[in-house]
């Protein structure tokens, strides 16, 4: 009589716990996502834009009739900048011109009809902008699994070496609301459903691109192409030891391949990174400050890559050991700077000779190390090649609407950030002027300069300590905390902004303790200041209100939750990766936990 192996676990759990529904959106989450941000590119522009539902309500985003009039442009023959206030890359309205110049566009026969109604002008950027955000989800899903994937296998890796794995048994007397709220979202979803959720199913990234914006093809998706290409290797912990070979870069047998690969594997990586980096850069600018970050990660990577090669040459020799040569590791230095109570490796602040010693290792590490030089050299070469392009079929105008000028962007209108007050009783300046009393980098007086110099320092700090201290160890952990300190810092926030931050966040959530009251308490805040600041500007674009200070009062109260989310994001970091539970479903709630020794 033949045996047959029992069913997984998430089967049987899927098909007696999961309906039907939302098994479809956990199989198919890629098409049901893209047919959800089609069905209302085509829906709501009729129903609002044409005054059908809410007259004088838009759906389409201004910025869109921008891209499409600059498009009508090019397709004439004209230049993009023609038309006033397009400030963006030549080659976008290049790119939205293509259905102008279709043969099928002309409306002979039922082909062009076919194509003047649904890949009209009107149409075809909102279509390329959805289609390039599942791209951004579809991404997101495959970085979360594979991270998943690595972690499971170090995890069992420990489970069958150590005892390190105990079972915590909640009973449902003894359950909580948030034993309750994770039990039962635990049995009605699965892993694949959440990794889904965080951007497919994602209502702002939805919004954000079937009103027109073009976020996500000309910035989150060269953005997390780059960070696909060039965050392949497992986020591990900290070595303990600093006289001994690390084991976050020799890892096991299992995981060897994965951190990092090859020498020519690795510059293959850097190399394409830095032409999608660079993309990401002349069709945005922001990205520029993931530079050193990318730059230190690839470094890491070739430094580890060389420490396995000699340790595994070694290991062949002798049983040992391997001892540290060369100073290879990132934090060898600060090894000597350590707490009693907690092993936490602490910065020499008050210790200048120090300070310049590791300053030095840092920039020969950056720049004398031979991937993270050719990243950089690619994708500075990528910016000048486009930007030498646009400059050259475009005149000097795509070099000062296209990159000059968001160096002294002001807006007053739709404005998140705590400066638009300030902008906007500058508004009867010169655009100079204006952005001189809303940013340092511009020629002011002494007393607003050293103003306006202050919110640049938490910047500056935060940038660099997770570019070098965080970056080489968990690259997309340390985007999310420079691009949510940029943002919430700059001058201008949109609501697209907030896009650039959380498509980066699925890639670290799960490093990030937020069941913690901590956690809830600065979420809740958020949450009410972006309620109390759309109040506020309900009231004064709506209602016509006079109501500048309160709406800059609320801009305020929004920047300080964003500070105060930040910390608790940094405070709830945990680095240690952790097994994924795999429990069988029953009357009682177990959580497998593993325990870091």
């Amino acid at each position: 009589m033949s045996t047959r192996s029992p069913p997984s676990i998430r089967s049987v759990a899927n098909r007696r716990r999961i309906p039907t529904l939302l098994m479809m959106f956990e199989k198919h989450p890629v098409i049901i996502a893209l047919f959800v941000r089609l069905l209302l590119v085509y829906a709501l522009p009729s129903l609002l834009d044409d005054g059908l539902l809410l007259k004088g309500v838009r759906y389409t985003d201004i910025d869109y009739d921008v891209f499409t009039d600059a498009a009508v442009h090019v397709s004439h023959g004209r230049s993009p900048y023609d038309r006033h206030t397009y400030r963006y890359t030549p080659f976008l309205a290049q790119l939205l011109a293509v259905p102008l110049g279709h043969d099928a566009g002309n409306g002979n026969g039922s082909i062009g009809r076919i194509w003047n109604i649904f890949f009209s002008i009107r149409y075809f950027g909102k279509i390329l902008f959805c289609v390039a955000d599942v791209i951004c989800g579809y991404i997101i899903v495959v970085i979360r699994r594979r991270q998943r994937q690595k972690i499971s296998v170090g995890a069992k890796d420990d489970a069958t070496t150590s005892t390190r794995q105990t079972q915590t048994i909640i009973t449902p007397e003894a359950r909580g609301w948030k034993d309750h709220y994770y039990y039962y979202y635990s049995q009605y979803t699965s892993l694949e459903l959440t990794d889904a959720l965080w951007w497919l199913y994602n209502p702002l990234p939805i919004n954000i691109c079937t009103r027109g914006s073009a976020e996500s093809l000309v910035v989150l998706l060269p953005v997390l192409a780059t960070v696909a290409v060039a965050d392949m290797h497992v986020v591990l912990p900290l070595s303990s030891s600093s006289s001994k070979l690390s084991e976050d870069c020799i890892g096991s047998r299992s995981t060897t391949r994965q951190e990092g690969g090859s020498a020519s594997l690795i510059m293959a990586r850097a190399c394409i990174a830095g032409i999608m980096h660079g993309i990401g850069i002349h069709f945005k600018l922001y990205p520029v400050i993931y530079t050193i970050s990318f730059m230190a990660n690839f470094s890491r990577q070739q430094q580890c890559q060389q420490q396995r090669r000699d340790g595994s040459r070694h290991s062949r020799e002798s049983d040992t050991d391997v001892p540290l040569k060369n100073n290879v590791g990132w934090r060898y230095q600060l090894s000597d700077y350590r707490r009693n109570d907690d092993g936490i490796t602490t910065f020499p602040w008050t210790n200048p000779r120090k300070i310049a010693i590791l300053a030095v290792s840092w920039v020969q590490r950056l720049f004398f190390t031979m991937s993270s030089v050719l990243f950089l050299v690619v994708s500075m070469g990528t910016v000048g090649s486009l930007t030498y392009l646009a400059v050259h079929y475009h005149g000097q105008k795509a070099l000062d609407e296209g990159l000059l000028y968001h160096f002294q962007r002001v807006d007053h209108r739709h404005n998140y950030s705590m400066y638009w007050y300030w902008i906007y009783l500058a508004r009867g300046r010169a655009a100079a002027a204006a952005a001189a009393a809303a940013t340092p980098t511009l020629p002011t007086s002494s007393s607003v300069s050293f103003w306006g110099y202050i919110p640049l320092v938490p910047q500056i700090l935060i940038l660099g300590f997770s570019s070098l201290g965080v970056a080489p160890y968990d690259l997309s952990f340390a985007l999310f905390c420079q691009t949510f300190a940029f943002v919430a810092f700059n001058k201008v926030i949109t609501a697209q902004y907030f896009t650039w931050y959380l498509c980066l966040l699925p890639l670290c959530s799960d490093r990030v303790n937020w069941q913690s009251k901590r956690m809830y308490i600065a979420l809740g805040i958020l949450f009410l200041s972006i309620i109390v600041w759309l109040l506020s500007a309900f009231t004064l674009e709506m209602l016509g209100w006079r109501t500048h200070r309160q709406v800059w009062l609320a801009s305020s109260f929004f920047f300080m939750a964003n500070v105060n989310l930040l910390r608790s994001i940094v405070m709830g970091y945990n680095r240690k990766t952790t097994g994924v539970s795999s429990v069988p479903p029953s009357d009682d709630f177990t959580v497998n936990k593993l325990k870091a020794t």
